[in-house]
């Protein structure tokens, strides 16, 4: 028994070993447009730990109720979804370049009005312009980007992409939730003070991708009938990928949006040991985009995502029944390994499956059915903690609408093939 699983570890190093060379290979030997996207999503991963683990805490520490921020966390995902209606498709007709800039911009200035004294309307508005800036920015840049590698190398774009994007998180949130404990003993600030320095800082870093994205080429779109790609298969391709992003979004928003106050006021963690923990997270699941392309390479991707995370779930509804911190940050870290280390995997998949002309209004579309339902979720998630953080039953209501979700894309999508780019569009088996 022992020798098998010795054999069986020893074989996962050497797969793991031969997919970081295989990404090695493929970024050497990247075009400039490529590296410029991995390089932005550096800085977008840093901006990004700041509006996400972050942000619950600064508004926490401001004094706002679990029922506001419930509310304001709903109110940026309404807008949100209401951009996402359009945004993929005016990205298609009118170009990706210019839409992911606008969102760029607003999402820089978005961060820095953060600094402004408590106002639950204005921070509602400032959460609102965030939203909407980023509803803007991913679909564009998703489908741009795409277009710049073969694809059957997405899964390494989108790989590495996902890297960099994980390493920026990484350091912002670890910056970030470090400030409060750290920079009152070198400034004479308080916690608020520290956070609203953390937002100007992520401000100025969220400037930056701009700078790349303004240097990649982008052929001119004519105006064209987009909606003729969208046939009966596309449509039905489409209709399950919202149903299983709906259920997730639902889902995600009972715990997720959450989980730094979780660990500060349901398990009496600290800054510093949510920061360790997150930090965890963050390390175990960058390596993890590293080396994850290279497994798809002979097995169905699909295969490999949901299987992923049915994993994930089973970690994830463990975590309010932890014993201790150190329990509770190994099980988070797992969770989050399985359930976010396929998304190069599902990135690059679902760029494949549909015509290259409408790649912005696919993944918008499926993203406006997330944030739709995150939204819903969002709001009510607020009434269910109720500011009572030790509750098992926001983990156990997420857990079975991961399942759910999980369950709809695999029964779905497990009989349709990428497609190449010289047969020109995805197959059913």
């Amino acid at each position: 028994m022992s020798s098998r699983l010795t054999g069986g570890l020893r074989g996962f190093a050497r797969q793991g070993k031969d997919g970081a060379r295989e990404t090695i290979k493929y970024y050497s030997g990247s075009g400039r447009d490529e590296r410029r996207f991995i390089k932005a999503s550096f800085f977008i991963g840093v901006s990004t730990a700041v509006l996400w683990y972050i942000l619950a805490l600064y508004w926490s520490a401001l004094g706002f109720s679990s029922q506001e921020m419930g509310w304001m966390f709903a109110i940026g995902s309404a807008t949100s979804g209401i951009t996402l209606i359009f945004s993929g498709y005016l990205a298609d007709k009118f170009g990706r370049k210019g839409l992911a800039l606008m969102g760029l911009l607003g999402t820089t200035a978005g961060t820095a009005m953060y600094i402004a004294d408590k106002n639950f309307l204005l921070f509602a508005g400032i959460n609102a312009l965030i939203s909407f800036s980023g509803s803007l920015t991913w679909p564009s840049m998703m489908a741009l980007f795409a277009s710049k590698a073969e694809p059957s190398r997405l899964k390494y774009l989108f790989g590495l992409q996902s890297f960099t994007n994980e390493v920026g998180q990484t350091i912002g949130t670890f910056a970030g939730i470090a400030a409060p404990g750290l920079l009152p003993f070198v400034l004479d600030i308080d916690d608020v003070g520290s956070f609203r320095l953390v937002f100007l800082v992520g401000a100025i870093i969220s400037a930056i991708p701009i700078l790349y994205v303004l240097k990649v080429s982008e052929p001119e779109r004519h105006s064209e009938k987009l909606m003729l790609e969208f046939d009966k298969p596309t449509r039905r391709m489409l209709y399950a990928w919202c149903a299983q992003s709906a259920f997730i979004g639902l889902g995600a928003a009972l715990v997720m949006p959450w989980i730094s106050i979780i660990f500060t006021e349901g398990m009496g963690a600290t800054y510093w040991e949510v920061n360790l923990m997150i930090l965890l997270s963050n390390i175990v699941l960058a390596a993890g985009f590293f080396i994850v392309p290279f497994f798809a390479e002979s097995r169905s991707p699909v295969k490999i995502i949901a299987a992923c995370q049915m994993a994930s779930i089973i970690f994830m509804v463990m975590i309010p029944y932890s014993t201790g911190l150190a329990m509770a940050a190994v099980l988070y870290a797992t969770r989050s390994f399985f359930m976010l280390v396929p998304s190069p995997l599902v990135n690059g998949y679902v760029m494949n499956i549909v015509s290259e002309r409408i790649r912005a209004s696919f993944v918008g579309l499926g993203q406006l059915a997330w944030t739709v339902a995150f939204m819903c979720s969002e709001a009510f998630s607020g009434y269910l903690w109720n500011g009572d953080y030790t509750k098992t039953e926001p983990f156990l209501y997420c857990g079975v609408l991961y399942v759910v979700g999980t369950l709809v894309f695999y029964i779905y999508f497990k009989n349709i093939k990428e497609k190449h780019e010289e047969t020109g569009s995805a197959t059913v088996r």
